[in-house]
């Protein structure tokens, strides 16, 4: 009996780290053979027009920054409109967004839906308000880089790009491991969506800086499965996909947005990203295998449902096994050195603290979707909002 634990608790392992290795490997090779390539662009006379919507939900304490944000974007102004959704709010950010819009130079729209029906519900009906050719969704609580427009809407000039995602920049990095951890998880994460950008498109995209063709947009809103699953923004690379074409991962379009300063808030807002992306992956499962869907649909999507749904648990197998055995067995050298190098490591490299915590918050995101977590109607977490901030979800 032993020896067969053993024997499958190092199999395990080694498929686990084989996997990550190679996955690694394609990454890096793919990375480096098109880092050179350069983008051609729009002429200025030539740009498309913007559709910007910001669904909202309390956001008094930040409302007031993200218009200013917004109207400093360098971009011009008779070429992009801002589309505000409010789902019921009780703090008064209708008011200061219809008081601010008075005030701005922007073109801003205003979508008041009444009752809180959700983030995909409010990305639905603040699309039936736009015009633009291009449809960005983003956050209250996210300031753009005054140039992200610029680099995000660059790539449409290539008629192959459907969708286009950027990167995001943690304002407090400083406050504590939570932030700490997070810039260590968004290092390994930016370094995968280049690589997959590289080899096809990014399998999964940052919510609050992306942008696709209208025709995209148009193909999810009206996709009756979408109102209660995933969110529209997350799957702009699926859809895009499907309709034949690719999505771009663009490093220079940046966003800013505080992480969790709490590790307990930081894991809530993990787990429910976790579970959204899970369901993105499975509104799409019919595109995994198919070579219609080039690298995306034979590599990159099998490559993530094994990230997603089989490793972590692999990984949590393996743990407990070999903890038991050293425990059990601790004249057995072998899993006492394992477990002893695996805590040093851990302790000494923050990535690997940030890819052990995302493998927790994997298994646990899988396991509340099988008890029907709520992912439409998340929880506001006050960290990562002002300080001052008293508001409520």
């Amino acid at each position: 009996m032993l020896e067969v634990l053993i024997t499958i608790t190092l199999a395990s392992l080694g498929v686990f780290v084989g996997f990550y290795f190679f996955y690694y490997i394609i990454c890096f090779l793919s990375i480096k053979a098109e880092r050179s390539k350069k983008t051609r662009g729009f002429p200025k006379d030539g740009l498309p027009t913007v559709s910007i919507i910001v669904p909202v939900y309390n956001e008094s304490t930040v409302i007031s920054t993200r218009i200013k944000n917004l109207q400093d974007l360098h971009y011009p102004r008779n070429k992009f409109e801002v589309v505000f959704v409010d789902s019921g709010s009780v703090d008064g950010t209708a008011d200061l967004i219809e008081s601010l819009a008075r005030d701005s130079h922007l073109s801003i729209k205003f979508v008041q839906q009444g009752s809180r029906k959700g983030f995909n519900s409010a990305v639905i009906d603040g699309f039936a308000r736009t015009t633009g050719d291009i449809v960005i969704i983003t956050g209250a609580e996210t300031d753009f880089d005054l140039e992200a427009l610029n680099f995000l809407v660059r790539h449409f000039a290539d008629q192959e790009v459907g969708a286009v995602t950027g990167r995001q920049r943690v304002k407090n990095v400083q406050e504590g491991m939570s932030p700490k951890l997070e810039v260590a998880y968004r290092n390994l994460y930016d370094f995968i969506r280049e690589a997959e950008s590289c080899i096809d498109s990014p399998f999964d995209i940052k919510g609050e800086i992306a942008a696709a063709r209208r025709s995209i947009v148009r193909r999810l809103v009206e996709n009756p499965e979408m109102l209660h699953k995933g969110c529209i923004d997350a799957c702009f690379s699926f859809q895009a996909r499907m309709d034949g074409y690719k999505t771009v991962y663009e490093p220079n379009a940046v966003y800013y947005e505080l992480s969790p300063r709490l590790m307990r808030d930081s894991f809530k807002q993990q787990i429910r990203r976790a579970a959204t992306l899970i369901q993105n992956m499975l509104v799409f499962k019919n595109m995994m295998l198919k070579k219609a869907f080039g690298a995306f649909g034979m590599l990159i999507m099998p490559a993530h449902f094994l990230m997603l749904l089989v490793l972590p648990f692999l990984f949590l197998f393996a743990s407990i096994i070999t903890i038991a055995l050293a425990a059990l067995y601790p004249s057995n050298y072998l899993f006492l050195s394992m477990v002893v190098l695996g805590l040093l490591v851990i302790a000494l490299s923050r990535r690997v603290q940030a890819f052990v915590k995302t493998q927790l918050v994997l298994i646990v995101a899988t396991l509340r979707l099988l008890f029907g977590v709520e992912t439409q109607k998340f929880e506001r977490l006050q960290s990562t909002r002002p300080k001052a901030s008293k508001t409520g979800n």
